[in-house]
């Protein structure tokens, strides 16, 4: 049978009078008895559709084909807030491509007020609906139109690769083991930084790449393990060259997408004056009333210092430098040119000034670059005020000052995050609201169910062993952990204790510390609900919020064979017993936690802020 051939919707408005065959979802459905009239959803727009009886078993968000013939409306008729509305689609026939059964999630509003555990699991419907549709539409605009501006201007668009070494950006890195090579690990990039300058080594002179980075660290509104970055290079430019660069494409970009800027011409500032005026690098320079009308107000920051005294807070700065001293954005980048001396001298350390800039924007960096090292021995100082010995140097950065012993010419470039500069565009507050398939709060992906647990034979093939599952006891796993991260806890062992009351009353705390760990059937996965001790769990508000169909406790056996742990001693760490762990926002009231290690007869006391950092729990509201 000859397949009909399809109008779209945006199109139908040319052809009245005649018979068209449109495809797309049911938007909205309105049965009159006799007459159902629907509005038919594609990716041009909408359409009401008004049919005989039988359309009335259409649900919406079907996936149907309707054929019928297109009437000019009459002028009391017209819906104005269509841009079809003066005609509409008389059916003769449909074909019914794909019922949809009852959504686990409205589509109605903008989907801010859903949680966003059911939001995520369900991405590819929350994506339906017209703000995300926008979004991401605007996205692919503006992506479109930064690749035109710069391939103008002679830049090469060229991928590097995602197998790479570990670099020393200021994060730490996701690596992946090697099949081929037995212990060794590739690590994922954080950016495509060193492949960038070697391609400056390559005479391409002008590179740009809408590059993939990849960064294992805390999680924010504004930040997640995975982005998407404009990358640029240029050789033989100057630090304002490349400025002067980004921002005529910046602004001609913006403009192209509809973005609202408060000027053209982006004001410039030392880093000591943003300090001074503003307390801070990345600050916003807009007025309130311009804050209301949604401008974009770009700014550059300049002069920054190279090195600052190491956070012993942040693994990576601690895990990066050896003598106390490490980068503030990025040890590839060079010194300004009166500060090279005391640099190649390693004198006055932290007076050395660093030819960067930053691009902000309201309140966010929205991009980060530099004038890089292109001579051997300034690279080579950079790790030795770092407290790198040359072997050391060798291993980590080798191929880099091997590079530039082959004629690397001098060059500078910068990264822009498109995730900001999108969520800024489309007045967002939240990363996560225009990227197609972010990942929760806990860093676990949308849709599918990851990170998880793989196959023995995979493990095998690639030579890993999975310590603690079955060599340690759920209670070995979590004194094990807490002693390896440092944590402070007290540790008791008591009288069995089978209940939150006993618990509490043998611990001397309050029943609110008490950790209540529930194992529950969600679906056809098990996961784990903490909530304090005094409180019983709605399980129907909590299966409105997971956006599961059905929700019930696990059975005792169900819950031995899952966890190892028979019920009332199952401890608030699902990550020990692979389950995904959620916590009632109520615990977050208390300063600690107490709970059942794993035993009815041995407890842990520990302060909730420690528990919330090793576990990471979703938390409930």
């Amino acid at each position: 049978m000859k397949a009909k051939k399809r109008t779209l919707v945006a199109e139908t408005p040319n052809h009245i009078g005649k018979v068209v065959t449109v495809k797309g979802w049911v938007d909205s459905k309105r049965d009159h008895g006799k007459v159902t009239f629907i509005d038919l959803r594609d990716r041009s727009g909408k359409l009401q559709v008004v049919g005989v009886k039988k359309l009335s078993d259409l649900t919406v968000e079907s996936v149907v084909e309707i054929t019928g013939t297109v009437r000019q409306r009459e002028k009391q008729y017209i819906n104005p807030d269509l841009a079809t509305g003066e005609i509409e689609l008389e059916a003769s026939e449909y074909t019914l491509l794909n019922k949809c059964e009852e959504l686990p999630i409205s589509l109605d509003g903008d989907g801010l007020e859903i949680n966003e555990v059911p939001r995520l699991r369900y991405r590819y419907i929350d994506l339906r609906r017209q703000r995300m549709q926008n979004i991401l539409r605007m996205r692919s605009k503006l992506n479109n139109a930064l690749r035109e501006i710069l391939l103008e201007q002679d830049f090469v668009e060229i991928e590097t690769p995602l197998l790479t070494k570990s670099t020393k950006e200021g994060a730490r890195d996701f690596i992946v083991p090697s099949r081929f090579q037995p212990g060794k690990f590739y690590a994922l990039p954080q950016s495509p930084q060193q492949y960038k300058q070697l391609l400056m080594t390559a005479g391409f002179e002008r590179y740009f790449q809408l590059a993939r980075c990849i960064r294992d660290e805390d999680l924010r509104a504004d930040r997640g393990f995975e982005f998407t970055q404009l990358d640029i290079e240029m050789s033989f430019a100057t630090q304002q060259q490349v400025m002067d660069t980004v921002e005529d494409m910046v602004v001609r970009a913006v403009k192209q997408v509809g973005g609202n800027l408060q000027t053209e011409k982006f004001p410039v500032f030392t880093y000591e004056e943003a300090m001074e005026k503003y307390g801070a690098d990345k600050f916003d320079i807009r007025t309130e009333e311009e804050k209301k009308q949604g401008k974009l107000a770009f700014c550059w920051v300049v002069d920054f210092p190279f090195f600052k005294k190491v956070d012993k807070k942040d693994a990576a700065e601690v895990r990066d430098s050896k003598s106390g001293w490490t980068f503030t954005h990025n040890p590839f980048s060079t010194p300004q040119p009166q500060c090279v001396k005391d640099h190649l001298e390693q004198k006055n350390i932290d007076k050395i000034l660093t030819a960067q800039y930053d691009l902000v924007c309201n309140g966010y960096e929205i991009g980060g670059g530099s004038i890089r090292a292109h001579q051997p021995e300034v690279l080579k100082t950079t790790f030795k005020i770092m407290g790198y010995s040359d072997e050391e140097i060798e291993a980590s950065v080798g191929h880099m000052i091997e590079a530039f012993r082959q004629g690397t010419p001098p060059h500078g470039g910068i990264a822009l995050g498109m995730d900001r500069l999108v969520m800024l565009l489309a007045q967002e507050e939240s990363l996560k609201e225009t990227i197609a398939f972010p990942m929760t709060s806990s860093g676990r992906t949308a849709v599918m169910d990851a990170p998880s647990p793989v196959g023995q034979d995979q493990l095998d093939e690639l030579g890993i062993k999975v310590a603690q599952e079955e060599e340690q006891s759920v209670h070995d796993q979590i004194l094990s952990k807490l002693n390896k991260q440092g944590v402070s806890y007290q540790y008791l062992v008591h009288q069995p204790v089978m209940s939150s009351e006993e618990a509490a009353k043998v611990r001397g705390t309050s029943l609110q510390q008490a950790a209540k760990a529930l194992v529950l059937q969600a679906d056809k996965e098990f996961i784990l609900y903490v909530l304090p001790g005094d409180q019983r769990a709605d399980l129907d508000q909590l299966q409105k919020h997971l956006g599961v169909k059905k929700l019930a406790m696990a059975s005792r056996d169900s819950v031995f064979q899952k966890t190892g742990v028979k019920v009332g001693a199952v401890p608030p760490f699902g990550s020990f017993m692979s389950l995904k762990t959620y916590l009632a926002a109520a615990m977050q009231e208390q300063e600690k936690i107490a709970f059942n290690a794993g035993d009815h007869e041995r407890s842990v006391i520990m302060e909730l802020e420690d528990y919330l950092r090793l576990e990471k729990p979703e938390v409930v509201e």
